[in-house]
């Protein structure tokens, strides 16, 4: 899989791409805003990221897709990479520093590599297959948590667009249910930095509903080589075809995903109409905005 890839040049790459878009995104406030859905809006920030990190990779890279989250996908699909330009948007132009921009690679199904930049908070996370996980470039690894009662768990928004309804609900039901059995909840708006701060030990575990790749992909990676379990709410691997993602301290998975079992027979469980990336990529309501 990853072994036909040259991930170190990726990475190299990755992060020359993620100069640019931090860059821009420190020296420019959102001014433009217009709205794509439901309480889901982009600004001219967000474009102009995602097309100056297009015009780099393409620049380096011509032969590799590209998904994002405002121009959709081009070229190969089977290795693409995969970008959400400001995750967290609303986040962003309130003024929050609570942001990511997220820049991950995905190979046959499954995310390899992933950069993540909180630019408001001065900090870069990166990892590639097999190559562990770094923020700041210093190596990085999840809490040692092994106790529910101990531990602060991240949670995605509730819902917006199509099924706004049923997402309110299965969040509500999940809100009591670990509320009653963590130490804290939390929802900070962004799905990038959820899952970077499970790595890096800040959170003990994350909880999102309505799985993007552009969301996830490249936290995924991260989360993965920093030792978290990611998964689908059933407990499954999380591919880039997951309809959630659990990322959990090893020794919490036996006391979190049964908590989850309450989504079975819902969008957001395994085999209902799992469809290819890119579809799921736009018909599936926003976790974070």
């Amino acid at each position: 899989m990853a072994q036909r890839l040259d991930l170190t040049s990726a990475l190299s790459r990755a992060h020359t791409a993620m100069d640019l878009a931090v860059d821009h995104v420190l020296s420019h406030r959102p001014h433009r805003i217009h709205y794509k859905g439901d309480r889901d809006p982009v600004s001219d920030v967000d474009e102009t990221v995602e097309r100056l990190v297009h015009q780099c990779l393409a620049t380096d890279d011509a032969g590799t897709g590209f998904l994002g989250e405002e121009t959709g996908p081009t070229g190969d699909r089977h290795t693409y990479w995969v970008l959400d330009p400001i995750d967290g948007t609303i986040n962003h132009q309130h003024g929050n520093p609570l942001c990511a921009i997220a820049l991950g690679l995905v190979h046959s199904g499954q995310p390899v590599l992933g950069v993540i930049a909180l630019p408001f908070l001065g900090h870069r996370y990166s990892a590639a297959e097999g190559g562990g996980a770094f923020r700041d470039d210093e190596p990085i690894t999840t809490s040692s948590t092994d106790r529910l009662n101990k531990a602060l768990i991240g949670f995605g928004d509730y819902g917006s667009g199509t099924d706004a309804g049923l997402r309110d609900v299965l969040c509500a039901s999940l809100d009591r249910s670990f509320t009653a059995r963590a130490q804290g909840l939390r929802r900070y708006g962004s799905t990038a930095l959820d899952l970077v701060w499970v790595a890096d030990g800040t959170l003990d575990a994350c909880v999102l509903l309505g799985n993007r790749t552009r969301d996830t992909a490249a936290g995924a990676v991260i989360a993965r080589e920093a030792g978290a379990l990611v998964l689908d709410s059933d407990a499954t691997p999380h591919s880039v075809r997951s309809r959630c993602a659990v990322a959990v301290t090893p020794g919490l998975s036996e006391e979190v995903m049964p908590l989850l079992r309450l989504l079975r027979g819902s969008p957001f469980w395994p085999g209902r109409d799992q469809t290819d990336p890119d579809r799921l990529a736009s018909t599936t309501s926003a976790p974070d905005r």
